[in-house]
């Protein structure tokens, strides 16, 4: 089996990488060092921000008339000097605009632009605007590496903002948020959209921030290449931001002209109870989207009919066994060889057991792909004998594991530190496993520091069943890649961003909460 690109995927470029705010200002100062004036850059980002809002505007993105107002609120640092460059080309432009600023102390540069901003005869409010008008706000009062609460009048106006629904796109970052953990200082505005300048703010993807965030969306500002290298010390790799776009590029297998089922992945699903024979049938799902090859299964006889009444081309490695997985202990001794098979998958539905190192030690041992996600993973948690940690350490081929919140906390309690990213990452490094951290914005870590994060997702797909579905779908295109021998970490950022890319197309063609086996019809459709 060929394999399409040998290229890292995505390029690490201004489009997907993530900073932290310090990060970010090493960029920018390399850009300084070599150069380029800071009045330059700061004219060069706002112009873009410019372009985008006067497009949204004429658009109707923001439900403002043209005789209605858009009211930037301006801070004293540059922040605030990129909307007063924004109000400038506004007024230019015909539209009619309002500038509200409390402060008496500016940075140089946006003193500057303040000053001109008078002298073109654009309108400055006295006193706070009044919000649950039909007015469009731009926030630009804070922007990068916030640490302090809003001052006053500004806590306050953010509050009475959010409490009237009043409509506010945020300048890089919402301000009272502290983009470098993800969490609101306090009073924060709450924002429709965020337009995040040059690169990426990491801690803009964090759960806690979305709120505040809204639709998060990058203006490229002509960063050259080489100063990226700034925002990265020598030797640590750099987060990755993916999205929609990056599927058509992924890297995925492509089968030879005389390859047979078994040379396109062989897959073993062990899945569903008596209690959640659902999770067997969706997980199931998500493995024939795969195109994997051949699909096995282990499962219970309430699930395995289930299974095989959808998918009548999968094998029924359980039939006629005493104790399949789900209804006692895992009885490895009673299954086929696992040598036989690329990839294992083990979790969704199989209800809570005591772990039994015994019967795990053929998973232990097995040289394939596996893969383990919800009980599986909670029976992990409550490993004796040097805990889920040791156990994965020493397996014997590659891993992924793909816990939400909760089961993570339970198999790695002392990573509590840290946003998503960290903590998937310290998890990573420390168990040598891939790990996929479900949540809004869900995070992949590799154990070799590589890292990625879904940029946009679709809050209607959370419902019970994609779990299971993802898992299904990401075991058959592990067990897909390990058959063409060339497997790697990416391959499950590559499952999960087709899965979010999946259930974000159909929301988007008026879906009110797309059912897991809609997904999967989707699914699909896209490249692995």
């Amino acid at each position: 089996m060929a394999f399409q690109a040998t290229a890292d995927w995505p390029q690490r470029d201004a489009a997907h990488i993530l900073v932290r705010p310090q990060e970010m200002h090493a960029v920018e100062q390399a850009m300084f060092a070599a150069g380029m004036p800071v009045a330059a850059l700061m004219e060069k980002a706002a112009l873009a921000l410019s372009r985008r809002v006067l497009a949204l505007l004429q658009d109707g993105a923001a439900g403002v008339g043209t005789d209605d107002a858009v009211v930037v609120l301006v801070g004293p640092g540059h922040n605030g000097g990129d909307g007063l460059v924004l109000a400038r080309e506004l007024h230019l432009a015909g539209r009619r605009v309002a500038v509200w600023s409390p402060f008496t102390n500016y940075k140089p540069l946006t003193a500057s632009h303040l000053g001109y901003l008078g002298k073109l005869g654009v309108e400055f409010l006295e006193v706070p605007p009044a919000p649950g008008s039909s007015s469009l706000w731009i926030d630009a009062v804070f922007g990068l590496g916030q640490t302090r609460p809003l001052p006053e009048p500004v806590g306050m106006l953010a509050r009475t903002a959010a409490a009237a629904r009043q409509t506010v796109w945020a300048v890089d970052v919402p301000s009272g948020l502290d983009d470098g953990r993800g969490r609101r200082l306090g009073k924060c505005f709450r924002c429709a959209r965020t337009f995040c300048l040059g690169l990426y703010k990491r801690g803009l993807l964090q759960p806690e921030a979305l709120a505040a965030v809204g639709r998060l969306e990058r203006l490229d500002c002509g960063l050259p290449g080489w100063s990226l290298a700034a925002a990265a010390p020598p030797g640590q790799k750099q987060p990755c931001g993916i999205s929609r776009a990056d599927l058509r590029q992924a890297p995925r297998p492509l089968p030879p002209l005389t390859g047979d089922k078994y040379g396109r992945g062989r897959l073993l699903l062990m899945a569903g109870s008596q209690r959640y024979p659902g999770a067997a049938v969706l997980a199931a799902a998500g493995a024939d989207a795969s195109g994997a090859g051949v699909v096995a299964t282990w499962m219970p006889p309430a699930a395995s009919a289930r299974v095989h009444g959808r998918h009548p081309h999968f094998l029924d490695a359980s039939a006629g066994q005493a104790a399949p997985c789900g209804e006692g202990p895992l009885h490895w001794e009673q299954l086929p060889n696992p040598l036989h098979f690329d990839a294992v998958v083990l979790g969704p539905g199989i209800d809570r057991l005591p772990f039994n190192g015994t019967a795990w030690q053929p998973l232990q041992s097995f040289p394939g792909l596996l893969v383990l996600d919800a009980d599986g993973l909670n029976r992990l948690a409550e490993h004796p004998d040097g805990g889920p940690v040791a156990w994965l350490v020493g397996r014997s081929g590659p891993t992924w594991i793909t816990p939400h919140e909760r089961e993570f906390a339970r198999l790695f309690p002392h990573l509590s530190a840290g946003d998503t990213l960290d903590r998937a990452g310290e998890a990573a490094a420390c168990c040598g496993v891939t790990v996929l951290l479900k949540g809004p914005r869900t995070v992949v870590a590799s154990p070799d520091g590589r890292s990625w994060q879904l940029l946009e997702a679709a809050a209607e797909t959370a419902r019970a069943g994609l779990g299971d579905l993802l898992t299904g779908y990401a075991g058959g295109c592990g067990a897909v890649a390990a058959a063409a021998g060339c497997l790697d970490c990416r391959d499950l950022a590559i499952a999960a961003l087709g899965h979010g890319a999946a259930g974000c197309a159909l929301v988007e063609e008026g879906w009110h909460g797309p059912s897991a086996l809609a997904v999967r019809e989707r699914l699909g459709r896209y490249p692995r």
